[in-house]
């Protein structure tokens, strides 16, 4: 066994010298016949089942070259470490809506598009105007499950396989308008959660957006948008900060997650959610302060700049609030309706008629003039209206307060020795005076039988 190993250890030493011999020597067959006698005589002692193949005697350098291939193969293939990954979305916290174009796609034009503002709708290819239904937007989702923030994207269409596309969600941390972090990452093959072609990028220099946010300040070459990278498939500050996959239920959907602690557990920010298939550069954004409008093109059939040019193939949606109400005011925020008004539900109501009590008679006054005035009497001039034809009368929608009633005199009917106040004065009144009552309401308060009296002939 020793004398064998021997030769397993010499082999590679005869080799060279027999190789460098026959470098010096004419290629005949001398040199050829050594080299087979060295064979046998080794082959010879080697165990049962092992062969040796020297190399050629015109080309010893190759026998000392590996194989290219087995070089690469020796290398071994880096993976991430993966600590913790996220599991499935909770309940919706935040959500936004964003326009379609499939109905105008066999038009192929857009009519949500606004680039000065950058509220972009652009799922189209460029020049051509191909429709691509799995970059158009119509809704997004965002839920929290410690410790991760998911954001599911709503398509027309899924994305085709092998797809190109990238989908991503930008946060606004101090509702400047100004994106702080942008989350953008390749369309994942299927629904495992991947880290595979994730990006996070912070804007550590504060530029993104340019002087004014939200509005398109034209290009400048200082700008260079979310240019740290912290985090690039499974690599940078920690191998689980942001991953993808497609919803598992739902083909059209694409899900998003980071954790929290990226952005610092901030209870408050805006976020909205972009598609992009071309570009998919972090260090341009905004993208409409990258390009000129004309250079960017537009969707829009009508304008002068249609079709879309270089800003093709995207689409973003408008951005919401998580964690307070926005008020509309925040830049690029999407459209809040106006808060309206409360209207009160306070009323007082009540009858004019003929008789001497305080309860209602019989004998009703129609189209008696009863006004109404905010404050202690004899105030007037709030309100006014007339009894209907059983002598009632209301007024409504009140807000909380005092109110005077009264009740024009020179509005009843003709009377031979004129009318008497018999309610709330009593009898006698001063002759021509205006009776009045005054009253409270409460906050939606009714306030009901404020009623009036009068009688013919007295007074």
């Amino acid at each position: 066994m020793n004398h064998k190993r021997s030769l397993r250890i010499l082999l590679p030493i005869f080799v060279l010298l027999i190789s460098s011999l026959a470098c010096g020597l004419p290629a005949n067959t001398a040199a050829t016949q050594t080299m087979e006698a060295l064979a046998t005589i080794v082959e010879a002692n080697l165990p049962s089942g092992e062969a040796t193949t020297l190399p050629d005697a015109t080309s010893p350098a190759e026998a000392t070259q590996p194989p290219a291939e087995a070089t690469e193969e020796a290398l071994p293939t880096p993976t991430v470490a993966h600590q913790i990954q996220p599991s499935n979305p909770g309940s919706v916290k935040s959500f936004m809506t964003d326009r379609s174009s499939a109905a105008l796609a066999s038009e192929r034009r857009a009519n949500a598009d606004t680039f000065d503002i950058n509220l972009l709708e652009r799922p189209f290819t460029t020049q051509v105007m191909d429709y691509q239904e799995y970059l158009d937007i119509t809704r997004a989702e965002l839920s929290m499950g410690p410790p991760w923030v998911y954001v599911t994207i709503f398509l027309e269409g899924p994305p085709p396989a092998e797809s190109e596309a990238a989908y991503g969600v930008e946060v606004d941390l101090d509702i400047d308008g100004h994106g702080d972090w942008l989350i953008l990452a390749d369309a994942p093959p299927d629904s495992e959660w991947t880290t595979d072609g994730v990006l996070a990028c912070r804007d550590a220099n504060s530029d993104v957006g340019g002087p004014t946010a939200m509005i398109s300040d034209g290009p400048h070459a200082s700008r260079d948008g979310y240019e740290d990278c912290v985090f690039d498939s499974g690599y940078g500050i920690g191998p689980d900060e942001a991953w993808i996959r497609r919803d598992p239920g739902h083909a059209d959907r694409i899900q998003i997650a980071f954790l929290y602690s990226l952005i610092g557990n901030d209870g408050e920010f805006m976020w909205g959610t972009w598609s992009d298939e071309i570009i998919k550069d972090p260090a341009w954004f905004d993208y409409h302060d990258h390009f000129t409008v004309i250079d960017a093109g537009s969707p829009a059939s009508e304008s002068s700049q249609y079709p879309l040019k270089a800003m093709a193939s995207m689409d973003n949606t408008c951005r919401w609030a998580y964690g307070f109400i926005p008020t509309g005011s925040e830049p690029g925020v999407c459209y809040v309706p106006p808060t309206p008004t409360p209207v009160p539900q306070g009323s007082i109501s009540g009858y004019v008629y003929e008789g001497f009590g305080s309860s209602p008679s019989s004998v009703r006054l129609s189209g008696i003039t009863v006004t109404l005035g905010q404050g202690g009497c004899a105030s007037s001039g709030y309100k006014s209206t007339s009894t209907d034809s059983s002598g009632y009368y209301s007024f409504n929608e009140l807000p909380a307060g005092t109110y005077c009633v009264t009740v024009n005199r020179s509005s009843l009917p003709p009377a031979s020795y004129g009318w008497g106040t018999m309610y709330p004065s009593g009898f006698p009144t001063p002759p021509g005076a205006n009776p009045y009552q005054q009253v409270t309401v409460a906050p939606d308060g009714t306030v009901t039988n404020i009623n009036f009296a009068f009688q013919r002939g007295i007074g």
